[in-house]
C-alpha cells in the first residue's frame, strides 16, 4: 500500500508518480463559470542551460539533464491532453544561451501542439537582450505564446473561453509586483494569472518581487501559477486558487525527482491543483 497521497500512474512507458496531499478546489460560483472545462498543466523555473543548478559532476550531463526533464514536461502536457501548458519563469537559467538552446527550446514546445503561455522569471527578466527577447524575433512556433509587457498583458482565447494575464519581469527588486496591474476577472470566462516572486504573508518592503495573499483572494480569478519556489506549494486564498508548481529538476536534489501542477477548471467545481511527481530525467 502507497504512503498516504500517493499514486503510481504507467502511461507510455513511462513511470509518473503523483503526489495529492489534497486536491485543493476554488470556491467560485457556478454561475460564474465557462460552460467549457479546462486542462492546465503548469511547470516553471525549468532553468535549461544551466550548468550549476543541480547536482553533477559533467557541465554537459547536468545541461543534458535539465533538458530532458524539460522533454518530460512536454509528454506529460500532451499525455494529459492538456489544454494550456503555462511556464511561469526560468524558462533559462540566464540570457547567455546558444542558439542550437533556443532552437531545442522552440522544437519542444511546437512538439507540445497545445498553447503555450510563457513569462520572464528573475534568471531570465525581458529587457532587449533578454533570451526572451531573442526568442520573440525569430520565427514563433504558432502554439507558443510570450507575454513580455511590463505595465500587463491579457491574452483571451476565445474557443477555450480563458483569458491569461501577466506582467513581464525586467529587474528582480522590491520595487516589481508580479500582479501590480492585474485586470479585472471576466464572468463566464476562465481567469488565469501568471505570476513569478515570492509569497510574503506581509509586504515589508524588502523582499524582491512580493506576492501576498491578499493580492491573490482580491484578484477574484480562478487560477494563479505561481514561479520562483523550486517545491510545490498549494496558496489558495478566498476563492482563488493558486500555487507553486515546482521544477521539473529541483535544485541540488540528488534524486532528481521534479514536479508540475495539474489544474482542471470544471464548470461544476471551479479550479482544483494538484503536483504530479515526474520521472528523474
Amino acid at each position: 500500500m502507497f504512503p498516504h497521497g500517493l499514486s503510481l500512474i504507467l502511461s507510455e512507458d513511462k513511470l509518473t508518480v503523483s503526489f495529492e496531499p489534497t486536491v485543493y478546489q476554488a470556491k467560485t460560483g457556478a454561475s460564474s463559470r465557462p460552460a467549457r472545462p479546462l486542462r492546465i498543466i503548469h511547470t516553471g523555473d525549468v532553468h535549461l542551460e544551466s550548468d550549476t543548478f543541480t547536482t553533477g559532476k559533467d557541465p554537459a550531463e547536468v545541461r543534458q539533464k535539465l533538458r530532458r526533464a524539460f522533454s518530460n514536461v512536454i509528454d506529460l502536457a500532451i499525455c494529459e491532453r492538456a489544454d494550456l501548458l503555462l511556464i511561469a519563469g526560468d524558462l533559462f537559467d540566464s540570457s547567455r544561451v546558444s542558439e542550437e538552446a533556443i532552437d531545442f527550446a522552440l522544437a519542444e514546445i511546437e512538439r507540445a501542439s497545445m498553447r503555450v503561455v510563457a513569462i520572464p522569471g528573475n534568471h531570465d527578466p525581458h529587457d532587449d537582450t533578454s533570451v526572451l527577447a531573442a526568442m520573440e524575433r525569430r520565427k514563433l512556433p504558432p502554439n507558443l505564446h510570450l507575454i513580455l509587457s511590463l505595465e500587463g498583458q491579457t491574452l483571451e482565447f476565445a474557443d477555450l473561453q480563458t483569458r491569461i494575464w501577466a506582467r513581464a519581469m525586467r529587474e528582480h527588486s522590491a520595487d516589481y509586483r508580479p500582479l501590480q496591474g492585474l485586470s479585472p476577472a471576466r464572468s463566464g470566462w476562465w481567469n488565469i494569472a501568471l505570476a513569478h516572486g515570492l509569497f510574503v504573508e506581509e509586504d515589508d518592503g524588502l523582499r524582491a518581487s512580493p506576492i501576498t495573499p491578499a493580492e491573490i483572494a482580491a484578484s477574484g480569478y480562478d487560477y494563479v501559477a505561481l514561479g520562483h519556489v523550486h517545491v510545490f506549494r498549494e496558496l489558495s486564498q478566498g476563492s482563488t486558487c493558486a500555487a507553486y508548481c515546482g521544477a521539473p529538476v529541483p535544485a541540488h536534489s540528488g534524486a532528481g525527482e521534479g514536479t508540475v501542477a495539474l489544474v482542471v477548471c470544471s464548470p461544476d467545481s471551479g479550479a482544483t491543483v494538484r503536483a504530479v511527481r515526474l520521472a528523474a530525467p
